[in-house]
């Protein structure tokens, strides 16, 4: 068996408008009217007093808002700006229901925004009661229509995000390619590539947009992780035949279905063909590669490898070393793999927990604590604090006596103790 050289390295819905949980603090309010408004207005602020209250009144029915002074349109839009940048999308909702009580039309990429910010907090009540607005009294576009589509989507309330589409149709939008690609990508990450494919379908009908690389993508990655790579195949062929231009990302997917299916000489095979087919490997695919061989325990092969990765200019990068220490380790050969650590240092590169779990686990299976010690001292110093818990996991293998010596030199293990050991019992 070849010792793997360290060395080689170094070289719809329109809801009802309500007061609830909208109105900011006075001083909120008055710190954005200060920075925002106009000086000649400042004297405004002194007769603010509450904020006004919105009144809870019937979706069919405009809102109102008791207004003592003279907001003017770009005040309030420079307000509702402002807050929504700072991510008090509360206010800026509040904000907004001022702005239409006064018969200011919303501006449809302000409300596409507070919509984002609103989904990404999972505060979807508000983020459909933001379109609602929108809806009734601005005008949508077809980007706030897929702001709230993927929000629902990504909130896994897909029959909520279908309601969406067919409304947006009723009123004369129509759905793009983006669009299309939310469905597709929901879909697949449900496993459900059937109705994927049906979407996908309806948008090789469509005149208005055809499918992109990231269509392609999304579907062929779907059938890898199914492990229809015959099928990806032939996806990435009609993507061809169509004029679309495949780039690295999508070529790692497949190499990466290849290796998944054990099928790593094809793989090889096909990251060979890249270059003529006009895109150039990176270190991601080097590493695919590099993992699949070495998961097959041919350290020859690998090593070869790496002297080609070498020769094509590409330089390692952390997970490259990560993936020679894991499987270092795994085979036994934990000094090769602590040269690798050591190597990698030299090349200026910071070691991360993935570096590191497989020599901490390592040398706590043959009880060897103070080396372990030491490598968790270096992941701290390396910055790796937050991930030391990572680390920690790995500490189930050893003894509850292993543990309490540990301890004694890392305090912080303690707070991990319940759920290292809890861990080890299941």
């Amino acid at each position: 068996m070849t010792t793997f050289s360290a060395e080689l390295i170094s070289h719809n819905y329109s809801l009802p408008f309500t007061s609830k949980h909208l109105k900011p603090s006075l001083l909120s309010l008055q710190s954005n009217v200060v920075s925002c408004i106009n000086p000649n207005h400042i004297d405004t602020i002194h007769h603010l007093g509450n904020p006004p209250k919105v009144r809870s009144v019937l979706p069919e029915t405009r809102p109102t808002v008791a207004v003592s002074y003279d907001f003017k349109e770009t005040h309030l839009m420079k307000l509702l700006n402002r807050s929504c940048k700072a991510g008090k999308y509360s206010e800026s909702l509040y904000f907004l229901e001022c702005m239409v009580a006064k018969d200011y039309q919303p501006d449809v990429i302000l409300c596409t925004k507070l919509i984002k910010g609103f989904f990404n907090s999972r505060n979807i009540e508000k983020a459909t009661r933001v379109m609602s607005i929108l809806e009734k009294y601005g005008k949508p576009d077809v980007f706030a229509y897929n702001a709230v589509i993927s929000g629902f989507c990504k909130a896994d309330r897909i029959e909520s995000a279908k309601n969406v589409l067919d409304r947006m149709k009723r009123k004369g939008f129509l759905p793009d390619v983006v669009t299309h690609n939310i469905m597709i990508g929901t879909f697949c990450s449900k496993g459900k590539i059937d109705m994927a494919l049906k979407v996908f379908e309806e948008l090789l009908k469509d005149n208005n947009c055809k499918p992109t690389l990231i269509t392609y993508t999304i579907l062929i990655e779907a059938y890898i992780l199914e492990g229809g790579i015959d099928e990806a195949l032939k996806l990435l062929d009609e993507m061809l035949s169509r004029g679309l231009d495949p780039d690295t990302f999508t070529y790692n997917v497949i190499t990466r279905g290849l290796c998944k299916e054990g099928n790593v000489d094809r793989a090889f095979e096909f990251v060979r063909t890249l270059n003529s087919r006009g895109c150039k490997p990176d270190v991601v695919t080097y590493n695919i590669l590099l993992r699949a061989l070495l998961n097959q325990g041919k350290w020859d092969e690998g090593e070869k490898w790496m002297s080609e990765i070498f020769s094509r200019g590409c330089e390692p990068n952390v997970v490259t070393y990560s993936i020679l220490i894991s499987s270092l380790c795994r085979d036994g050969k934990i000094e090769e793999s602590v040269n690798m650590v050591k190597a990698m240092k030299e090349k200026g590169l910071t070691p991360d927990a993935y570096c590191y779990d497989p020599l901490i686990a390592a040398f706590c299976r043959e009880g060897k604590l103070d080396v372990a010690i030491e490598f968790l001292d270096c992941m701290i110093s390396d910055a790796q604090a937050m991930e030391v818990a990572t680390s920690l996991y790995n500490m189930k293998a050893i003894s509850e006596d292993s543990f309490k010596r540990l301890s004694k030199t890392f305090p912080l293990l303690d707070a991990y103790k319940g759920l290292i050991y809890s861990d080890a019992e299941n």
